[in-house]
């Protein structure tokens, strides 16, 4: 019984720390992230892959809910760190979804994946914040600018 143990341990230990046959090229993280939140005015998006050719280019799209395409360049690769880098015209508040194809370093073909991330105004940024400085201004200003607002009445 015990010559069967130590078989099987030994037959199925390398099985444990195999990497998994076929991997396709992924995204392990992104900014903006998925399903987070960018600023307005966001000009770029980067992904870092793993498991991806970097010699072979990266093909991403980034559309908005009317199906524009806000790419404005060649996605750039660092071959050190996996980090894809594709430039965009400026984004507007909405709703954004990324489409990207990559090789997969080890030959087994096109990988495609996507994701959706929103830009929003930060709090306390946009219209309304200079609605509220304009009123905190003008009210002090009203009381201590107007004539005679600011003489003793004997």
């Amino acid at each position: 019984m015990r010559r069967l143990l130590v078989v099987l341990m030994l037959v199925s230990t390398p099985l444990l720390f195999a990497d998994p046959a076929g991997a396709h090229a992924e995204v392990r993280e992104s900014d903006p992230a998925r399903d987070g939140e960018a600023p307005t005015g966001t000009d770029e998006i980067t992904m870092t892959f793993i498991a991806f050719d970097p010699t072979v280019p990266v093909d991403v799209e980034v559309r908005g809910a009317d199906g524009t395409d806000h790419v404005a360049g060649e996605a750039s690769i660092s071959a050190i760190d996996s980090v894809v880098t594709v430039p965009l015209e400026p984004l507007d508040n909405g709703e954004y979804r990324v489409h990207w194809h990559a090789m997969s370093n080890d030959g087994d073909g096109l990988s495609e994946g996507d994701f959706a991330f929103t830009v929003e105004d930060p709090p306390g940024t946009g219209p309304g914040i200079w609605l509220i400085w304009g009123v905190a201004i003008a009210i002090p200003a009203f009381v201590f600018l107007r004539p005679g607002g600011r003489t003793k009445k004997a």
